[in-house]
């Protein structure tokens, strides 16, 4: 991963985080519904396309805070958590603690295709880190070997979100990718996944998929 957006998120975790607690003022939290509110319907998503998760191993690429991986853990997951982010990770650990399932739940910093490869996992969760990565491939092919199920999330090409996160990124010195339907289709076959169900959440593709060999 680009270390700009290491050091972005890593700078920036009480922020990021503040956008899933409401933690901030009226008019942030206003900007948050109207150009954030695809991060709420993508959480609902997510949980809803890993079912019944007590018992399962799961592992987060890009947690940030650990919120996905907190209320997976809640229902029984038992949970890896990966970013590159430092600050990030010691905000997972801590609101794992004060949720009470640390003992589910383990956090890792650093960046996922330098940490020493895992197999086993029942899903694999890559919401928000495609965004990120310049070339997902390798990503993609790592996580076919260490999963069976893998739920992701693309930004949207060519939306009129696209260009103005863009900018507001690139002024953060943060670089961000876009993709078209036909790219995310692609990069999931060329990388060996099976049945691919593409479906749209507001801005956002939203991508479950399943490793050869899974259920």
């Amino acid at each position: 991963m680009d270390t700009r957006v290491t050091e972005y998120f890593h700078s920036g975790a009480d922020a990021f985080d503040a956008i899933y607690t409401g933690r901030k003022g009226r008019l942030a939290r206003l900007m948050d519904r109207v150009f954030r509110r695809d991060m709420q319907a993508r959480f609902h998503a997510t949980m809803q396309a890993c079912g019944e998760v007590n018992g399962k191993r799961v592992l987060d690429v890009g947690c940030g805070s650990g919120r996905y991986a907190i209320a997976l853990a809640r229902r029984g997951a038992r949970v890896t958590g990966v970013d590159s982010a430092a600050a990030m990770i010691a905000m997972a650990g801590r609101i794992a603690g004060e949720s009470g399932v640390a003992d589910r739940c383990l956090f890792k910093a650093g960046e996922f295709l330098s940490l020493p490869a895992e197999r086993g996992y029942d899903i694999i969760l890559a919401i928000g880190l495609f965004d990120y990565i310049a070339d997902p491939a390798p990503y993609l092919a790592r996580m076919r070997e260490g999963g069976e199920i893998l739920v992701a999330t693309f930004p949207r090409a060519w939306t009129w979100r696209a260009p103005v996160r863009k900018l507001r990124l690139a002024l953060a010195g943060c670089p961000v990718h876009f993709y078209t339907r036909r790219r995310v289709y692609r990069l999931f076959r060329e990388n060996g996944w099976h049945r691919v169900e593409l479906s749209r959440i507001g801005k956002l593709h939203f991508v479950v998929a399943v490793a050869p060999g899974g259920r």
